[in-house]
């Protein structure tokens, strides 16, 4: 048995080894992906954004992707969205996002709860990724549609953005 100090990281055992543990998180990896094949055509649903950050809902889009998955924009919002913000002019601006699933595949909070640093802070898959792809892909989230993996953060839309459109 190692005298080696040990602690839990996120359920994983970890033994500390000069300042560095043996086993490295999953969720601090910095995985490099392939090249993108074709960034003209934006997403090929390799899922690496969506086990990562939530695309922004824009306005009118969780009517579509309720109706799409045959639900009252009510019920949609409590089972698979939190309200997020974005302040804009001193004011905050509330904003829709699918609810990040943990590492047991459950919420990381209560859908339809609005969500805090910590929250934002946290990596988690994105509900509607499952099989490999996005269950909603056809009424995806705004930001998700204009996403495109391989731009620099501001060549994608930003939550600025999307939170100026909720505004008007």
């Amino acid at each position: 048995m190692s005298d080696k100090p040990r602690f839990r990281i996120l359920s994983e055992e970890v033994v500390h080894r000069a300042g560095m543990p043996d086993v490295v998180n999953p969720y601090w990896l910095a995985e490099e992906p392939e090249p993108h094949p074709n960034p003209e055509k934006g997403c090929i649903r390799r899922g690496i954004c969506c086990r990562s950050s939530q695309g922004w809902f824009g306005p009118g889009e969780v009517d579509k992707a309720a109706a799409h998955s045959g639900m009252e924009p009510d019920d949609f919002v409590r089972t698979y969205l939190v309200i997020d913000d974005h302040e804009i002019d001193g004011e905050p601006v509330y904003v829709f996002a699918p609810v990040k699933l943990g590492r047991d595949n459950k919420p990381a909070i209560p859908p339809a709860s609005r969500v805090d640093a910590l929250y934002r802070a946290l990596r988690g898959t994105c509900v509607f990724f499952k099989d490999n792809g996005c269950s909603i892909y056809p009424v995806r989230p705004m930001e998700c549609e204009a996403y495109v993996c391989t731009n620099e953060p501001e060549d994608n839309l930003s939550h600025e953005a999307i939170a100026r459109l909720w505004r008007a």
